[in-house]
């Protein structure tokens, strides 16, 4: 969604607040999931499945492993040497905000802000079908995110304050877009953070993007989760997710026929091809979508 918004807006327009709750330490290092893979995705430098560097060798994993290390939890080198980085100016005393801003300028971004919900800990954790507590890395990763989760918590997020910026940028925004992804693990983590929270609750321009393809995400188990947390299926379940935090909400053509009926809500339901692949990027969404919202 961040480069479908690059392509049409203006150099200097975008504002990317990222989820920090799949952060995480293995081998050492700081790894944090989302904003790499954004600023991956940004720089044009992003792997062939969607996550870590491409191009990239994976010759310390495999080091690692011959020490009987387990390396389920894959860092490729060019991905690893970046969380290196991080770590050591976090252990000098460098806030995580001021680290995306300078990694981003490493990576030659320089028309886009991407900047961390908080530079507070925030940790995403599920409880899954046994009642047993998993950090977000433990069930997505090591246990490829087969286990039926029932609750979802955000440890940390009663203490976090949005980074320096954040509010600024929500405020600021014409139009305030929520990326289509999944509701509880990708977007609840950010919106937990209560001025974050309040931030959004004021904005008089909001919108949403489902995630959801004739009810199921292309890819992840943003439907599972959204069912084993007590959403609803299909498109009332993201319009639950999102109450009193958007006005408008984005659909794909195929859920054209999955839209509630009555105003249970009081958000407006626009149907549109909302893939984000293909030749133009989904650029073509994101300039219809931007229309609509700035009528």
């Amino acid at each position: 969604m961040a480069q479908a918004l690059r392509h049409v807006l203006d150099p200097g327009h975008l504002t990317v607040v990222v989820n920090i709750g799949d952060d995480t330490k293995r081998y050492g290092v700081h790894v944090a999931a989302d904003p790499d893979t954004v600023l991956y995705t940004l720089a044009g430098v992003i792997g062939e499945h969607g996550w870590g560097r491409s191009d990239d060798t994976f010759k310390t994993m495999e080091a690692l492993e011959t020490l009987g290390v387990d390396t389920a939890f894959v860092l490729g080198d060019k991905d690893l040497a970046l969380c290196i980085l991080r770590t050591e100016m976090m252990e000098s005393g460098m806030p995580l905000s001021e680290v995306l801003a300078q990694l981003s300028t490493r990576l030659g971004l320089v028309d886009v802000v991407v900047m961390p919900a908080s530079d507070n800990p925030v940790r995403t954790h599920l409880q899954i079908a046994s009642g047993q507590w998993l950090d977000f890395q433990t069930y997505f990763v090591d246990r490829s995110h087969a286990d039926t989760v029932t609750a979802v918590a955000y440890h940390g997020a009663t203490e976090a304050s949005a980074a320096p910026g954040v509010l600024d940028a929500i405020a600021s925004a014409d139009t305030l877009v929520i990326a289509p992804s999944n509701p509880p693990l990708s977007v609840w983590p950010i919106l937990a953070i209560d001025d974050i929270a309040e931030a959004v609750s004021k904005h008089s321009n909001r919108c949403g993007v489902s995630p959801l393809f004739s009810g199921t995400a292309l890819k992840g188990p943003a439907a599972e989760v959204m069912a084993g947390v007590g959403l609803s299926a299909g498109t009332r379940g993201i319009l639950e997710a999102y109450h009193g935090h958007i006005d408008d909400l984005f659909i794909d053509q195929a859920d054209s026929g999955d839209i509630p009926i009555g105003d249970d809500f009081g958000i407006a339901v626009h149907t549109l091809d909302t893939r984000l692949t293909g030749q133009d990027h989904g650029a073509t969404f994101a300039s219809e979508m931007l229309g609509i919202m700035t009528r």
